[in-house]
Parts: structure tokens; C-alpha cells; sequence
């Protein structure tokens, strides 16, 4: 079969249609971080379909109980609300003793929670730098690393890291964000790639894309009044911030305005796109993958082939001129003949 491209959407689509996937995670405790904003919103109402016993994760802004309710009125088996700030260890293990000792033990793990910053790396406060690595990778690798040890002691668990595409690009002004989340891909690959080696193919982790979903941030401007962004700021704050971030590169402020209306993802599609992975529907092709949803699940199901054929497929990766492989020299033969240094 010749591979073709996945068809791509940017709405909930047949494949992962709520419909499919109700009760399909009935009672399985899924702790979601980063409720709040838009696609943890999403997210958490996707997995209140799939009927999940949801936990959902706080640090600033308390879900409302309307929230709640909503997501008891989906399906969901229950609902807790908890606070935590993942960037501290402590936290993290406060918040899985407390959920072990009143709900239950942990299934689903949705690492969301995430902030970013913009501006040039010679004029960035490196506080900014060191918060962004400490929410978008520490907190997900305490959560992962605390819970580990339990998923390989039932020989379950997954785990969803909700990455970007910042990760798999360089994007200038926005250094911070994309080194976290390139290298929460790549924590994705190694940590499944322990555990395929360990023999535990049923625990299985992806790295997301969650698509271009537009926020109250690329709104701004287009509305009276202040919006409230997904990070707790009015859309107006946001913007200036950004302006002043950027304010020795103005040219660049309209071409990301730009960009910015290009922004039409549903967070739904992120949020059905998970539920599908949880319930391992694409684990023998997708594990330890990064995956971006506007990709059509089920047209990359149906050519594993081709991740057979070609291991590197969605991952992070580098290439060399002439096909030269990423070995790093250990398959350099014959070894050249020795130079006495300095040999002049």
C-alpha cells in the first residue's frame, strides 16, 4: 500500500464522535491538570462522555460548580476538584496521596497545566524561563514518576502529555515555551521506551499537538470590554504584554496577529482525541508518539506499516545530509588510524 496523508480536521469528526466512546472509560480515575482554561475545559467534558471519574486540578482559579455539575450531566462517574501547583514535588505527591486516600488510584493522567511567555532570550527575565520549565516539564514528570511504580505494578495506566508544536520547531520569541514542550516530547519517548523494553506494552504515554485553538488572546481586539485568557489575565493585558515583549521587533507583532486568525481548532478535538488514545484504541502504533490531532486518527491506524517500516514517524528526530544516520559515531567503521595530538 502506497502511505498517504492523514485527512485533517479541525472539529470532532466520526472517528472520535462522542457517541462512540460513551462509558467507554466508565470508573477509571483520570486526574486532569490544568482544568480550568479552554482545552482543560475540554478536556475534562470529553472525559465526563467517556464516563471517567474525573479529578480535575486547580492551582489558581477553582472550577465553578456549575462546572462540576456540567460534567456529572455528561456521564462523568464523579467529580473532584483539587488544587495543586505542579511545578512543586511536594505538591505533586500532596495531591496523589490525598486522591489515593478519598477516590482511588490513578488510570488516566492528562498532563495540561502550562504557561509561556514571549520575548527575545537576551532580554528575558530568566525567572520567566525556569517557571515555564517548572509547569510544562517538571510538573509532568513528578506526576509521571509518581505514578509509574503503580501503572507497572497493575501492568496499566496512560498517560497524556499535551505538548505543541513549539516542541517540534524552533520558535523564535517564544524560546521558553517550545524548549519545555520539546522536551516533554521527548520525556514522552523515553519514558515508553523504558517501559516497551521492560516488557510493559499496556502503559502507554503520547505527546500531543492540541491544534491551533483560538484563545481570548488572539481575540483581543475584536470584542468590548476585557476577555479573561485561559491563563488568568484579560485578553488586553495579555496583548500588551505581548506588545511590550516584542516592542523592538514590530514588524513581528502584525505577522503573529496574523497568525493568530488562523487559529480555528475546537479544544473538542483535542479532548475526543484523548479520550480515543486512553482507551488504547491506537497504543500498539501511537505509544510514545507525538501526535498532532488535526491528523485523522483513523487514516494513521490504518498504516502501521508504516511506522513498522519507518520507526522514526512521529517523534522528534534529526537529519544529515546524505541520509548519514543519528548515531553519534558508534557505527563509524573501519576507526580511523590515530593522530598523535597535536602532530605538528
Amino acid at each position: 500500500m502506497t502511505p498517504h496523508s492523514p485527512r485533517l480536521h479541525n472539529e470532532v469528526y466520526p472517528f472520535i464522535a462522542p457517541s462512540k466512546f460513551r462509558n467507554s472509560l466508565e470508573n477509571k480515575i483520570t486526574l486532569i491538570t490544568g482544568s480550568v482554561g479552554t482545552i482543560g475545559q475540554a478536556l475534562s467534558l470529553c472525559f465526563a462522555v467517556a464516563g471517567a471519574r474525573l479529578v480535575l486540578v486547580y492551582n489558581r482559579t477553582e472550577p465553578p460548580a456549575s462546572f462540576l455539575s456540567k460534567c456529572q450531566e455528561l456521564g462523568a462517574s464523579s467529580v473532584t476538584s483539587l488544587k495543586c501547583d505542579v511545578s512543586e514535588l511536594e505538591g505533586c505527591e500532596s495531591l496523589l496521596n490525598e486522591v489515593n486516600r478519598t477516590i482511588g488510584k490513578v488510570d488516566i493522567l492528562v498532563n495540561n497545566a502550562g504557561v509561556d511567555s514571549l520575548g527575545p532570550f537576551h532580554a528575558h527575565d530568566p525567572k520567566n524561563f525556569l517557571r515555564a520549565m517548572s509547569v510544562n516539564l517538571h510538573g509532568p514528570y513528578f506526576l509521571s514518576r509518581l505514578l509509574l511504580p503503580d501503572f507497572m505494578e497493575r501492568r496499566s495506566g496512560c498517560i497524556i502529555n499535551i505538548a505543541s508544536r513549539a516542541g517540534s520547531s524552533d520558535m523564535p520569541f517564544n524560546g521558553h515555551y517550545s524548549i519545555s514542550k520539546a522536551a516533554m516530547i521527548r520525556m514522552t519517548g523515553c519514558m515508553q521506551a523504558e517501559l516497551s523494553l521492560a516488557g510493559f506494552d499496556d502503559i502507554h504515554i503520547y505527546a500531543l499537538h492540541p491544534g491551533a485553538i483560538p484563545s481570548n488572546m488572539a481575540s483581543a481586539g475584536k470584542h468590548n470590554g476585557p476577555r479573561i485568557s485561559q491563563k488568568g489575565e484579560t485578553a488586553d493585558q495579555r496583548s500588551e504584554s505581548a506588545r511590550e515583549a516584542l516592542r523592538d521587533f514590530p514588524e513581528l507583532q502584525q505577522v503573529m496577529i496574523g497568525a493568530l486568525d488562523h487559529f480555528k481548532d475546537s479544544p473538542y478535538l483535542t479532548g475526543m482525541a484523548s479520550v480515543a488514545l486512553a482507551t488504547g484504541i491506537a497504543k500498539n502504533i501511537l505509544r510514545g508518539k507525538y501526535f498532532d490531532v488535526e491528523q485523522d486518527l483513523e487514516d494513521v491506524i490504518s498504516q502501521a506499516s508504516e511506522f513498522e517500516a519507518d520507526p522514526e514517524l512521529y517523534t522528534l528526530h534529526t537529519k544529515f545530509l546524505g541520509g548519514l544516520p543519528n548515531d553519534g559515531g558508534t557505527e563509524l567503521r573501519p576507526a580511523e588510524d590515530p593522530v598523535s595530538f597535536p602532530g605538528f
